[in-house]
């Protein structure tokens, strides 16, 4: 089966209307979160894939040739010897941008196959005249995983540090709490009194009011987990007006000591850019309250929480992604080879 293949780099070249002709209902994919993931991410050059057949577009793969990637491990060193490898050897990876999702559109059986091959024999051409150190394709769900078609020597890792999620259902945040134990909602109003006890106020804003102060806070957390701070972070608070958003900043006395940024797409909102001092207590709690109550208000399906504190997240409902698998390879074999042992000792 052959497609007619077509290349951008930029979603205006496609046009909105031409671009939410594929993936019209998966969040994270629109014209207009992708504009924003342009804005935001202006030093990494989008690559976008589309297949036709008969004039009509039937499939999609996003990539991203990026010259720096953050990764969650505290080692220094590592980090050093990945930023020194993309500096010479960048990264071709396939997902949607800021988004922790797949970059993915295809077909249904029978014409999946087919597809997949055909923007896979694209790719690996494209890493070898880009040079890349990796082809990549992250934040695949276990169903994508198993599709046929993927090559025999790509390296595959399991789901590791998984986000999680919450599928609402509720008409209102009142009908959420009620669902929970009695124990949860006893903690849920002890530390809105808390809170308030200190002198503390949540408000939500549709930008984000005090940048500065913003990526101060959110550094603070990133110190006390030993990670990296993302060098899109302040661009994409500084974009907002792009994309569906609200920031919560939580204040005493003026002072900004929490906050937390909220992305939408298609009913499905995520969490980003927490924020925190570490004498404001319990506003780590009120703030993701106060995501989910926003969530409930606004018509949201899904709520996307991020990683680790799994059973905080847990007793409010949240669940782990199974979307945090990858396949890649390297046409270097050094790199292959590492790639391949940092798979395997994921495993363990």
């Amino acid at each position: 089966m052959s497609f007619d293949v077509r290349v951008a780099h930029s979603v205006e070249e496609v046009g909105p209307s031409e671009w939410d002709r594929l993936g019209e209902d998966q969040p994270f994919a629109s014209y207009r979160w992708y504009r924003f993931g342009e804005a935001v991410l202006a030093n990494d050059v989008p690559i976008y894939v589309t297949l036709y057949r008969a004039g009509e577009p039937v499939a999609r793969s996003t990539f991203w040739l990026k010259k720096h990637e953050s990764l969650p491990t505290p080692s220094r060193t590592v980090r050093f010897l990945v930023d020194r490898v993309l500096r010479h050897r960048p990264l071709l990876a396939c997902r949607s941008p800021l988004s922790g999702t797949s970059g993915l559109i295809l077909p249904a059986s029978p014409h999946r196959e087919a597809a997949l091959e055909t923007i896979l024999g694209f790719a690996q051409d494209l890493a070898q005249e880009q040079r890349a150190s990796f082809l990549l394709f992250d934040y695949l769900d276990p169903a994508q995983m198993d599709w046929p078609g993927w090559p025999d020597g790509y390296v595959r890792m399991p789901n590791t540090s998984p986000g999680t999620r919450l599928a609402i259902a509720w008409r209102d945040f009142e009908s959420y709490l009620a669902q929970l134990s009695k124990k949860r909602r006893y903690n849920v109003r002890r530390n809105y009194r808390l809170v308030a006890e200190e002198g503390i106020t949540v408000e939500k804003y549709p930008e984000v009011m005090d940048l500065d102060g913003a990526m101060e806070l959110h550094r603070n957390v990133n110190k006390r987990y030993k990670m990296p701070t993302e060098l899109w972070m302040r661009p994409a608070m500084a974009h907002t007006d792009l994309v569906d958003a609200v920031w919560l900043a939580a204040e005493r006395e003026g002072q900004l000591v929490g906050c937390e940024l909220m992305l939408g797409d298609r009913g499905a909102w995520l969490v980003t850019g927490l924020g925190l001092d570490p004498k404001a207590r319990n506003v780590y709690f009120v703030l993701g309250y106060e995501d989910i109550r926003y969530a409930i208000e606004h018509g949201a399906h899904a709520l996307r929480w991020g990683s680790e504190t799994y059973d905080v997240k847990g007793r409010l409902g949240f669940e782990p992604e199974g979307n945090n698998n990858l396949i890649f390879a390297s046409r270097w074999a050094l790199l292959q080879s590492f790639g391949r042992r940092v798979a395997e000792r994921s495993l363990y």
